[in-house]
Protein backbone atom coordinates (compact mmCIF):
# COMPACT_ATOMS: atom_id res chain seq x y z
CA UNK A 1 0.00 0.00 0.00
CA UNK A 2 1.45 3.33 -1.02
CA UNK A 3 1.48 6.21 1.76
CA UNK A 4 2.31 9.47 1.64
CA UNK A 5 2.17 12.50 4.45
CA UNK A 6 -0.63 15.19 3.59
CA UNK A 7 -0.89 17.76 6.71
CA UNK A 8 1.10 15.80 8.96
CA UNK A 9 -1.17 12.70 8.47
CA UNK A 10 -0.06 9.30 6.85
CA UNK A 11 -3.05 9.19 3.65
CA UNK A 12 -3.79 6.10 2.15
CA UNK A 13 -2.64 6.45 -1.68
CA UNK A 14 -5.22 3.94 -2.58
CA UNK A 15 -8.11 5.70 -1.47
CA UNK A 16 -11.11 6.23 -3.83
CA UNK A 17 -10.71 8.79 -6.80
CA UNK A 18 -12.46 11.89 -7.18
CA UNK A 19 -12.42 11.63 -10.77
CA UNK A 20 -11.20 9.59 -13.08
CA UNK A 21 -10.84 10.68 -16.56
CA UNK A 22 -10.68 8.18 -19.24
CA UNK A 23 -8.55 9.48 -22.54
CA UNK A 24 -5.86 12.31 -22.51
CA UNK A 25 -6.79 14.32 -25.53
CA UNK A 26 -8.23 17.73 -25.74
CA UNK A 27 -11.65 16.77 -23.89
CA UNK A 28 -10.05 14.31 -21.13
CA UNK A 29 -6.86 16.96 -20.57
CA UNK A 30 -9.58 19.88 -20.75
CA UNK A 31 -11.80 18.43 -17.55
CA UNK A 32 -8.99 17.47 -15.94
CA UNK A 33 -7.35 20.69 -16.11
CA UNK A 34 -10.49 22.31 -14.07
CA UNK A 35 -10.60 19.34 -11.62
CA UNK A 36 -7.04 20.39 -10.82
CA UNK A 37 -7.12 23.32 -10.18
CA UNK A 38 -10.57 22.72 -8.32
CA UNK A 39 -7.85 20.20 -5.90
CA UNK A 40 -9.63 17.51 -6.88
CA UNK A 41 -7.81 14.13 -6.71
CA UNK A 42 -8.14 12.75 -10.50
CA UNK A 43 -6.61 9.93 -12.36
CA UNK A 44 -5.90 11.01 -16.20
CA UNK A 45 -5.51 7.20 -18.11
CA UNK A 46 -4.33 8.06 -21.37
CA UNK A 47 -4.34 5.18 -24.51
CA UNK A 48 -2.28 7.49 -26.59
CA UNK A 49 -4.80 7.23 -29.83
CA UNK A 50 -5.93 11.01 -29.93
CA UNK A 51 -8.85 10.61 -33.00
CA UNK A 52 -7.28 13.56 -34.82
CA UNK A 53 -3.55 12.25 -34.68
CA UNK A 54 -3.61 12.16 -39.03
CA UNK A 55 -4.15 15.93 -38.93
CA UNK A 56 -1.58 18.41 -40.55
CA UNK A 57 -3.04 21.08 -37.50
CA UNK A 58 -5.96 21.98 -35.44
CA UNK A 59 -8.00 24.32 -36.88
CA UNK A 60 -10.34 27.06 -35.38
CA UNK A 61 -8.86 26.54 -32.05
CA UNK A 62 -7.96 29.76 -30.58
CA UNK A 63 -4.56 30.67 -29.61
CA UNK A 64 -3.62 27.30 -31.27
CA UNK A 65 -5.50 27.70 -34.60
CA UNK A 66 -2.49 25.35 -37.19
CA UNK A 67 -1.01 23.57 -34.39
CA UNK A 68 0.00 20.09 -35.02
CA UNK A 69 -2.24 17.79 -32.45
CA UNK A 70 0.46 16.09 -30.31
CA UNK A 71 2.05 19.69 -29.72
CA UNK A 72 -1.45 20.24 -28.54
CA UNK A 73 -1.61 17.55 -26.36
CA UNK A 74 2.08 17.54 -24.84
CA UNK A 75 1.86 20.97 -23.55
CA UNK A 76 -1.56 20.26 -22.09
CA UNK A 77 0.02 17.44 -20.42
CA UNK A 78 3.12 19.70 -19.03
CA UNK A 79 0.41 22.45 -17.87
CA UNK A 80 -1.32 19.37 -15.73
CA UNK A 81 2.34 18.82 -13.82
CA UNK A 82 2.22 22.10 -12.23
CA UNK A 83 -1.13 20.98 -10.04
CA UNK A 84 -0.28 17.85 -7.53
CA UNK A 85 -3.84 16.29 -6.89
CA UNK A 86 -3.72 15.19 -10.80
CA UNK A 87 -1.82 12.30 -12.02
CA UNK A 88 -1.64 11.23 -15.83
CA UNK A 89 -0.90 7.36 -16.58
CA UNK A 90 -0.04 6.13 -20.05
CA UNK A 91 -2.30 2.87 -20.47
CA UNK A 92 -6.06 1.71 -21.58
CA UNK A 93 -8.74 1.28 -19.45
CA UNK A 94 -10.49 -2.15 -20.10
CA UNK A 95 -13.45 -3.06 -18.18
CA UNK A 96 -15.61 -1.03 -16.06
CA UNK A 97 -18.23 -1.40 -13.41
CA UNK A 98 -20.75 0.75 -12.02
CA UNK A 99 -19.54 2.25 -8.20
CA UNK A 100 -16.97 3.08 -10.43
CA UNK A 101 -14.61 0.40 -10.22
CA UNK A 102 -12.13 -0.10 -13.34
CA UNK A 103 -9.48 -2.52 -14.68
CA UNK A 104 -6.71 -1.05 -16.53
CA UNK A 105 -4.84 -3.38 -19.40
CA UNK A 106 -1.94 -3.74 -16.74
CA UNK A 107 -4.28 -5.92 -14.36
CA UNK A 108 -4.61 -2.78 -11.66
CA UNK A 109 -7.92 -1.59 -9.94
CA UNK A 110 -8.70 1.61 -9.75
CA UNK A 111 -11.84 2.47 -8.24
CA UNK A 112 -13.51 6.90 -8.36
CA UNK A 113 -16.29 8.73 -7.05
CA UNK A 114 -17.10 10.11 -10.73
CA UNK A 115 -15.58 9.45 -14.28
CA UNK A 116 -15.67 11.64 -17.41
CA UNK A 117 -15.58 9.45 -20.57
CA UNK A 118 -13.07 11.58 -23.20
CA UNK A 119 -12.14 8.58 -25.37
CA UNK A 120 -13.19 10.04 -28.38
CA UNK A 121 -14.58 8.01 -31.24
CA UNK A 122 -13.35 5.87 -34.51
CA UNK A 123 -13.80 7.18 -37.30
CA UNK A 124 -14.85 5.20 -40.04
CA UNK A 125 -14.16 6.59 -43.79
CA UNK A 126 -15.95 5.00 -46.44
CA UNK A 127 -14.29 1.77 -48.29
CA UNK A 128 -12.41 3.13 -51.12
CA UNK A 129 -8.55 3.18 -51.51
CA UNK A 130 -6.55 5.75 -51.18
CA UNK A 131 -8.33 7.79 -48.49
CA UNK A 132 -6.62 6.87 -45.42
CA UNK A 133 -3.33 7.99 -47.60
CA UNK A 134 -4.54 11.48 -47.64
CA UNK A 135 -7.10 11.13 -44.34
CA UNK A 136 -6.81 14.69 -42.35
CA UNK A 137 -5.14 16.52 -44.84
CA UNK A 138 -6.81 17.51 -48.50
CA UNK A 139 -9.06 14.77 -47.43
CA UNK A 140 -10.81 15.34 -44.39
CA UNK A 141 -14.83 15.02 -42.70
CA UNK A 142 -15.13 18.64 -40.55
CA UNK A 143 -15.08 21.47 -43.04
CA UNK A 144 -14.86 23.46 -40.27
CA UNK A 145 -11.57 21.86 -39.44
CA UNK A 146 -10.03 21.66 -42.95
CA UNK A 147 -12.17 23.91 -44.97
CA UNK A 148 -9.72 27.20 -44.71
CA UNK A 149 -7.08 25.26 -46.19
CA UNK A 150 -8.98 23.92 -49.39
CA UNK A 151 -10.46 27.29 -49.81
CA UNK A 152 -10.76 27.95 -53.96
CA UNK A 153 -9.45 24.37 -54.67
CA UNK A 154 -11.44 21.72 -56.86
CA UNK A 155 -13.67 20.04 -53.81
CA UNK A 156 -14.84 16.56 -53.93
CA UNK A 157 -17.81 15.42 -51.65
CA UNK A 158 -18.24 12.21 -51.10
CA UNK A 159 -21.93 11.16 -49.51
CA UNK A 160 -25.15 9.95 -50.17
CA UNK A 161 -28.64 10.93 -49.34
CA UNK A 162 -29.63 14.55 -47.66
CA UNK A 163 -26.63 14.43 -45.89
CA UNK A 164 -24.78 14.68 -48.91
CA UNK A 165 -26.73 17.65 -50.22
CA UNK A 166 -26.18 19.02 -46.39
CA UNK A 167 -22.09 18.28 -46.78
CA UNK A 168 -21.96 19.73 -50.40
CA UNK A 169 -24.12 23.17 -49.46
CA UNK A 170 -21.58 23.34 -46.62
CA UNK A 171 -17.61 23.30 -48.62
CA UNK A 172 -19.50 25.43 -50.73
CA UNK A 173 -18.65 28.18 -48.11
CA UNK A 174 -14.93 27.73 -49.21
CA UNK A 175 -14.95 26.81 -53.15
CA UNK A 176 -16.99 27.69 -56.07
CA UNK A 177 -15.58 24.27 -57.73
CA UNK A 178 -17.49 21.66 -56.00
CA UNK A 179 -18.29 18.04 -57.35
CA UNK A 180 -20.95 15.79 -55.41
CA UNK A 181 -20.17 12.27 -55.87
CA UNK A 182 -22.77 9.61 -54.89
CA UNK A 183 -20.95 6.76 -55.62
CA UNK A 184 -23.44 4.92 -57.72
CA UNK A 185 -26.21 5.52 -55.50
CA UNK A 186 -29.32 7.17 -57.10
CA UNK A 187 -31.00 7.95 -53.37
CA UNK A 188 -31.30 12.35 -54.37
CA UNK A 189 -34.35 13.74 -55.63
CA UNK A 190 -35.96 15.89 -58.17
CA UNK A 191 -35.80 19.16 -55.46
CA UNK A 192 -32.39 18.44 -53.84
CA UNK A 193 -30.73 18.03 -57.67
CA UNK A 194 -32.21 21.27 -58.25
CA UNK A 195 -30.74 22.52 -54.75
CA UNK A 196 -27.43 21.90 -55.53
CA UNK A 197 -27.16 22.89 -59.74
CA UNK A 198 -29.05 26.55 -58.28
CA UNK A 199 -25.79 26.69 -56.72
CA UNK A 200 -23.22 25.48 -59.43
CA UNK A 201 -22.70 21.79 -57.60
CA UNK A 202 -22.56 18.92 -59.87
CA UNK A 203 -23.44 15.88 -59.18
CA UNK A 204 -21.64 12.97 -60.47
CA UNK A 205 -23.47 9.09 -59.90
CA UNK A 206 -20.53 6.92 -61.49
CA UNK A 207 -19.00 4.30 -58.90
CA UNK A 208 -15.82 5.47 -57.43
CA UNK A 209 -12.68 2.67 -57.53
CA UNK A 210 -10.04 4.91 -55.89
CA UNK A 211 -8.75 8.24 -55.06
CA UNK A 212 -5.71 9.02 -56.18
CA UNK A 213 -2.65 10.88 -54.02
CA UNK A 214 0.59 12.34 -54.76
CA UNK A 215 3.34 13.03 -51.91
CA UNK A 216 0.29 12.16 -49.35
CA UNK A 217 -2.56 14.71 -50.76
CA UNK A 218 -5.45 14.04 -52.85
CA UNK A 219 -4.75 14.19 -56.69
CA UNK A 220 -7.57 13.19 -58.50
CA UNK A 221 -10.68 10.70 -58.10
CA UNK A 222 -11.16 7.79 -60.49
CA UNK A 223 -13.93 6.30 -61.30
CA UNK A 224 -14.53 2.75 -62.10
CA UNK A 225 -14.35 3.56 -65.79
CA UNK A 226 -11.44 4.62 -66.09
CA UNK A 227 -11.55 8.00 -66.17
CA UNK A 228 -10.27 10.42 -63.30
CA UNK A 229 -11.56 13.73 -62.17
CA UNK A 230 -8.85 16.04 -61.02
CA UNK A 231 -9.80 17.44 -57.59
CA UNK A 232 -7.48 18.82 -54.89
CA UNK A 233 -9.43 18.00 -51.37
CA UNK A 234 -12.44 16.20 -50.65
CA UNK A 235 -14.70 16.16 -48.00
CA UNK A 236 -16.29 12.29 -47.52
CA UNK A 237 -18.93 11.11 -44.95
CA UNK A 238 -17.84 9.11 -42.12
CA UNK A 239 -19.57 7.39 -38.95
CA UNK A 240 -18.22 7.91 -35.15
CA UNK A 241 -17.89 4.80 -33.36
CA UNK A 242 -17.14 3.71 -29.82
CA UNK A 243 -14.00 2.49 -29.98
CA UNK A 244 -14.63 -0.12 -26.53
CA UNK A 245 -17.60 -1.36 -24.74
CA UNK A 246 -16.49 0.64 -21.66
CA UNK A 247 -19.54 3.20 -22.35
CA UNK A 248 -21.93 -0.03 -22.06
CA UNK A 249 -20.30 -1.80 -19.15
CA UNK A 250 -21.03 1.37 -17.19
CA UNK A 251 -24.89 1.30 -18.57
CA UNK A 252 -24.55 4.69 -20.06
CA UNK A 253 -27.51 5.04 -22.75
CA UNK A 254 -26.98 5.53 -26.34
CA UNK A 255 -28.65 8.02 -28.72
CA UNK A 256 -28.11 6.87 -32.19
CA UNK A 257 -27.68 9.78 -35.04
CA UNK A 258 -26.66 9.58 -38.71
CA UNK A 259 -22.95 10.88 -37.45
CA UNK A 260 -22.26 8.56 -34.25
CA UNK A 261 -24.86 5.56 -34.10
CA UNK A 262 -23.39 4.74 -31.09
CA UNK A 263 -22.90 8.59 -29.60
CA UNK A 264 -23.70 9.00 -26.02
CA UNK A 265 -26.67 10.57 -24.47
CA UNK A 266 -25.31 13.51 -22.63
CA UNK A 267 -27.08 16.80 -20.94
CA UNK A 268 -26.10 20.13 -20.80
CA UNK A 269 -23.99 19.51 -18.14
CA UNK A 270 -22.44 16.91 -19.62
CA UNK A 271 -23.93 14.43 -17.95
CA UNK A 272 -24.98 10.87 -18.70
CA UNK A 273 -27.65 8.75 -18.33
CA UNK A 274 -25.50 7.21 -15.22
CA UNK A 275 -25.02 9.00 -11.85
CA UNK A 276 -21.87 10.30 -11.96
CA UNK A 277 -20.54 9.44 -15.20
CA UNK A 278 -19.74 12.40 -17.43
CA UNK A 279 -18.75 12.21 -21.15
CA UNK A 280 -17.23 14.89 -23.42
CA UNK A 281 -15.68 15.13 -26.74
CA UNK A 282 -16.68 13.09 -30.04
CA UNK A 283 -18.00 10.53 -27.56
CA UNK A 284 -21.28 12.37 -26.56
CA UNK A 285 -21.83 13.16 -30.52
CA UNK A 286 -20.87 16.80 -29.99
CA UNK A 287 -19.25 18.47 -33.33
CA UNK A 288 -16.55 16.55 -33.95
CA UNK A 289 -14.22 19.80 -33.27
CA UNK A 290 -10.89 20.20 -31.22
CA UNK A 291 -12.60 23.56 -30.07
CA UNK A 292 -16.13 21.35 -29.28
CA UNK A 293 -13.92 18.89 -27.09
CA UNK A 294 -12.00 21.22 -25.00
CA UNK A 295 -15.25 23.17 -24.38
CA UNK A 296 -17.03 20.36 -23.53
CA UNK A 297 -14.22 18.84 -21.28
CA UNK A 298 -13.92 21.68 -19.09
CA UNK A 299 -17.64 21.91 -18.84
CA UNK A 300 -17.84 18.15 -17.75
CA UNK A 301 -14.72 19.06 -14.97
CA UNK A 302 -16.77 21.90 -13.98
CA UNK A 303 -20.08 19.67 -13.43
CA UNK A 304 -17.94 17.54 -11.70
CA UNK A 305 -16.45 19.74 -8.83
CA UNK A 306 -20.31 20.72 -8.19
CA UNK A 307 -21.84 17.03 -8.36
CA UNK A 308 -18.66 16.08 -5.94
CA UNK A 309 -19.54 19.56 -3.77
CA UNK A 310 -23.11 17.90 -3.95
CA UNK A 311 -22.28 14.97 -1.68
CA UNK A 312 -19.98 16.71 0.45
CA UNK A 313 -21.31 19.79 1.33
CA UNK A 314 -24.86 20.17 0.35
CA UNK A 315 -24.21 22.13 -2.92
CA UNK A 316 -27.24 22.58 -4.81
CA UNK A 317 -27.22 21.02 -7.51
CA UNK A 318 -30.22 20.00 -10.74
CA UNK A 319 -31.63 16.65 -10.70
CA UNK A 320 -29.54 13.65 -12.54
CA UNK A 321 -31.22 13.43 -16.32
CA UNK A 322 -33.51 10.22 -16.27
CA UNK A 323 -34.83 10.95 -19.89
CA UNK A 324 -32.66 8.99 -21.68
CA UNK A 325 -32.97 6.25 -19.20
CA UNK A 326 -34.21 2.78 -20.04
CA UNK A 327 -37.98 2.74 -18.61
CA UNK A 328 -36.83 -0.23 -16.20
CA UNK A 329 -33.81 0.88 -14.81
CA UNK A 330 -35.85 4.39 -14.52
CA UNK A 331 -38.21 3.41 -11.82
CA UNK A 332 -36.04 0.90 -10.46
CA UNK A 333 -34.09 3.84 -9.62
CA UNK A 334 -37.29 5.66 -8.67
CA UNK A 335 -38.70 3.50 -5.84
CA UNK A 336 -35.17 2.81 -4.94
CA UNK A 337 -34.49 6.30 -3.61
CA UNK A 338 -36.54 6.04 -0.25
CA UNK A 339 -37.99 3.31 1.55
CA UNK A 340 -41.78 4.18 0.64
CA UNK A 341 -42.83 6.11 -2.19
CA UNK A 342 -46.81 6.32 -1.68
CA UNK A 343 -48.73 6.89 1.23
CA UNK A 344 -50.28 3.51 0.99
CA UNK A 345 -54.36 4.59 0.55
CA UNK A 346 -55.89 4.02 -2.72
CA UNK A 347 -56.28 6.71 -5.18
CA UNK A 348 -59.39 8.51 -4.25
CA UNK A 349 -61.02 8.98 -7.62
CA UNK A 350 -60.88 5.18 -8.18
CA UNK A 351 -62.19 4.94 -4.58
CA UNK A 352 -65.03 6.69 -5.28
CA UNK A 353 -66.48 4.79 -8.61
CA UNK A 354 -64.81 1.17 -7.48
CA UNK A 355 -67.08 1.36 -4.06
CA UNK A 356 -70.17 1.46 -5.95
CA UNK A 357 -69.75 -1.68 -8.59
CA UNK A 358 -69.90 -5.49 -8.04
CA UNK A 359 -66.80 -7.18 -7.09
CA UNK A 360 -65.26 -8.84 -10.06
CA UNK A 361 -61.67 -9.11 -11.71
CA UNK A 362 -59.57 -5.92 -12.10
CA UNK A 363 -56.38 -5.11 -14.10
CA UNK A 364 -54.62 -1.84 -12.09
CA UNK A 365 -51.72 -1.17 -14.92
CA UNK A 366 -48.81 0.49 -12.99
CA UNK A 367 -49.52 -0.93 -9.43
CA UNK A 368 -46.54 0.38 -7.81
CA UNK A 369 -46.59 -0.13 -3.94
CA UNK A 370 -49.92 -1.70 -3.77
CA UNK A 371 -52.17 1.11 -2.57
CA UNK A 372 -54.89 0.00 -5.54
CA UNK A 373 -54.86 -3.11 -5.88
CA UNK A 374 -54.86 -4.03 -1.93
CA UNK A 375 -57.81 -1.63 -1.54
CA UNK A 376 -59.79 -3.64 -4.15
CA UNK A 377 -58.83 -6.88 -2.99
CA UNK A 378 -60.08 -6.11 0.46
CA UNK A 379 -63.25 -5.00 -1.58
CA UNK A 380 -63.92 -8.08 -2.89
CA UNK A 381 -62.29 -8.42 -6.26
CA UNK A 382 -60.18 -10.48 -7.68
CA UNK A 383 -56.97 -8.08 -8.70
CA UNK A 384 -54.05 -8.55 -11.54
CA UNK A 385 -51.54 -5.96 -10.36
CA UNK A 386 -48.86 -5.07 -13.11
CA UNK A 387 -45.91 -3.15 -13.26
CA UNK A 388 -42.61 -2.84 -14.45
CA UNK A 389 -40.80 -2.08 -11.01
CA UNK A 390 -39.72 -5.34 -9.37
CA UNK A 391 -39.17 -3.12 -6.08
CA UNK A 392 -42.31 -1.40 -6.26
CA UNK A 393 -44.24 -4.93 -6.91
CA UNK A 394 -42.17 -6.69 -3.82
CA UNK A 395 -43.82 -3.65 -1.45
CA UNK A 396 -46.89 -4.33 -2.91
CA UNK A 397 -46.83 -8.15 -2.18
CA UNK A 398 -45.88 -7.42 1.39
CA UNK A 399 -48.82 -5.04 1.93
CA UNK A 400 -50.83 -7.62 0.75
CA UNK A 401 -49.41 -10.38 2.87
CA UNK A 402 -49.28 -7.72 5.98
CA UNK A 403 -52.90 -6.91 5.23
CA UNK A 404 -54.49 -10.48 4.37
CA UNK A 405 -55.56 -10.37 0.65
CA UNK A 406 -52.31 -11.37 -0.98
CA UNK A 407 -54.31 -14.51 -2.37
CA UNK A 408 -56.58 -12.86 -4.28
CA UNK A 409 -53.71 -10.43 -5.84
CA UNK A 410 -52.05 -11.94 -9.03
CA UNK A 411 -48.78 -9.71 -9.80
CA UNK A 412 -47.21 -9.32 -12.91
CA UNK A 413 -44.23 -7.78 -14.25
CA UNK A 414 -44.62 -5.59 -17.36
CA UNK A 415 -43.10 -3.10 -19.54
CA UNK A 416 -46.38 -1.90 -20.96
CA UNK A 417 -44.76 -0.54 -23.81
CA UNK A 418 -43.51 -3.96 -24.73
CA UNK A 419 -45.93 -6.53 -23.16
CA UNK A 420 -49.78 -6.31 -22.23
CA UNK A 421 -50.79 -8.90 -19.46
CA UNK A 422 -53.39 -11.21 -21.46
CA UNK A 423 -57.15 -11.75 -20.58
CA UNK A 424 -60.25 -9.75 -19.98
CA UNK A 425 -61.98 -7.85 -17.09
CA UNK A 426 -64.78 -6.16 -15.16
CA UNK A 427 -62.14 -3.33 -14.54
CA UNK A 428 -59.12 -1.44 -15.43
CA UNK A 429 -57.86 0.87 -13.61
CA UNK A 430 -55.37 3.52 -14.94
CA UNK A 431 -54.56 5.89 -12.41
CA UNK A 432 -51.77 8.74 -13.77
CA UNK A 433 -50.10 6.95 -15.88
CA UNK A 434 -47.22 9.14 -16.52
CA UNK A 435 -44.03 8.98 -17.16
CA UNK A 436 -40.68 11.07 -18.33
CA UNK A 437 -39.23 7.96 -20.00
CA UNK A 438 -40.56 5.84 -22.80
CA UNK A 439 -44.29 4.74 -22.38
CA UNK A 440 -46.28 3.99 -25.52
CA UNK A 441 -49.52 5.51 -23.47
CA UNK A 442 -51.75 5.99 -26.43
CA UNK A 443 -51.35 2.80 -27.12
CA UNK A 444 -51.44 1.15 -23.49
CA UNK A 445 -54.57 2.70 -23.39
CA UNK A 446 -56.26 1.46 -26.25
CA UNK A 447 -54.90 -2.16 -25.19
CA UNK A 448 -56.11 -1.50 -21.38
CA UNK A 449 -59.96 0.00 -23.32
CA UNK A 450 -59.82 -3.36 -25.21
CA UNK A 451 -59.19 -5.61 -22.03
CA UNK A 452 -62.66 -4.02 -20.64
CA UNK A 453 -65.64 -7.13 -20.72
CA UNK A 454 -68.95 -5.73 -21.95
CA UNK A 455 -70.39 -4.58 -18.65
CA UNK A 456 -67.18 -3.51 -17.45
CA UNK A 457 -65.14 -0.09 -16.82
CA UNK A 458 -62.20 1.20 -17.84
CA UNK A 459 -61.26 4.43 -15.27
CA UNK A 460 -58.50 6.15 -16.42
CA UNK A 461 -57.27 9.33 -14.04
CA UNK A 462 -54.21 12.21 -15.31
CA UNK A 463 -52.34 15.04 -14.13
CA UNK A 464 -54.14 17.86 -15.31
CA UNK A 465 -51.16 19.90 -15.41
CA UNK A 466 -47.62 20.31 -13.55
CA UNK A 467 -47.52 21.76 -10.22
CA UNK A 468 -45.96 24.70 -9.98
CA UNK A 469 -43.28 23.89 -7.06
CA UNK A 470 -42.30 20.15 -8.95
CA UNK A 471 -38.98 19.45 -9.71
CA UNK A 472 -36.89 17.24 -12.22
CA UNK A 473 -39.69 17.09 -15.01
CA UNK A 474 -39.74 20.00 -17.31
CA UNK A 475 -43.07 22.18 -16.76
CA UNK A 476 -43.57 22.20 -20.46
CA UNK A 477 -44.13 18.00 -19.90
CA UNK A 478 -47.08 17.17 -22.23
CA UNK A 479 -50.08 16.38 -19.97
CA UNK A 480 -52.83 15.23 -22.22
CA UNK A 481 -56.37 17.12 -21.75
CA UNK A 482 -59.47 14.57 -21.87
CA UNK A 483 -60.03 15.38 -25.42
CA UNK A 484 -57.09 14.66 -26.67
CA UNK A 485 -56.79 11.05 -24.68
CA UNK A 486 -61.06 9.99 -25.31
CA UNK A 487 -59.92 10.43 -29.26
CA UNK A 488 -56.87 8.99 -28.86
CA UNK A 489 -58.50 6.11 -27.54
CA UNK A 490 -61.51 5.97 -30.43
CA UNK A 491 -63.67 4.26 -29.37
CA UNK A 492 -67.05 3.89 -30.67
CA UNK A 493 -70.26 5.46 -29.37
CA UNK A 494 -72.43 2.75 -29.93
CA UNK A 495 -69.95 0.74 -28.15
CA UNK A 496 -69.08 2.73 -25.09
CA UNK A 497 -70.74 5.28 -22.49
CA UNK A 498 -68.93 7.63 -20.80
CA UNK A 499 -70.40 7.50 -17.07
CA UNK A 500 -67.88 10.17 -16.17
CA UNK A 501 -65.83 12.57 -17.76
CA UNK A 502 -64.65 15.75 -16.46
CA UNK A 503 -61.81 17.82 -14.39
CA UNK A 504 -61.91 17.76 -10.63
CA UNK A 505 -59.95 20.29 -8.53
CA UNK A 506 -58.39 18.99 -5.17
CA UNK A 507 -56.23 20.65 -2.25
CA UNK A 508 -53.20 20.23 -1.75
CA UNK A 509 -50.09 20.95 0.19
CA UNK A 510 -47.01 21.93 -1.27
CA UNK A 511 -43.23 21.37 0.04
CA UNK A 512 -43.06 24.37 1.79
CA UNK A 513 -46.36 23.47 3.95
CA UNK A 514 -48.67 26.33 1.68
CA UNK A 515 -52.47 24.92 0.33
CA UNK A 516 -52.77 24.92 -3.31
CA UNK A 517 -55.18 23.62 -5.61
CA UNK A 518 -54.52 21.30 -8.63
CA UNK A 519 -56.78 19.30 -10.86
CA UNK A 520 -57.24 15.50 -11.72
CA UNK A 521 -58.76 14.76 -15.09
CA UNK A 522 -61.11 11.44 -14.09
CA UNK A 523 -62.56 9.21 -17.14
CA UNK A 524 -65.13 6.62 -16.10
CA UNK A 525 -65.98 4.60 -19.37
CA UNK A 526 -68.58 2.35 -19.37
CA UNK A 527 -68.17 -0.93 -22.30
CA UNK A 528 -72.14 -1.49 -23.49
CA UNK A 529 -72.95 -5.26 -22.82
Amino acid sequence: MALRIAGGKLEDMEREWDCIVIGGGAAGLSAALVLGRARRRTLVVDAGKPSNSAAHGIGGLLGHDGRPPAELYEKGRGELAAYPDVEVRSGEVVRGERGFVLELADGSIERSKTVVLATGMDYRMPDVPGIAEAWGRSVFHCPFCHGWEARDQPVAVLASGARAVHMALMIRNWTDDVVLLTNAADDLDDAQRKQLDAVGITVDPRAVARFVTSGGDLSAVEFADGTELPRRAALVATTLHQRSPLAAQLGATAVPSPLAPDGLFVDQFQRTSVPGLFAAGDIGAQMPQVAAAVATGSLAGASVVQTLLGDDVGLPVPPWPTQALPADEYWERHYGSRDRIWSGRVNARLEEVARDLTPGSALDLGCGEGGDAVWLAEHGWHVTAVDISETAMGRARDEATARGVADRIAFERHDLSETFPEGDYDLVSAQFLHSTVRLERPRILSDAAAAVRPGGHLVIVDHGGMPSWATGVPHDFPFPSIEEVLAGLNLQDDQWERVRVEAIERDVSTPDGKHARIADNVMVLRRKP
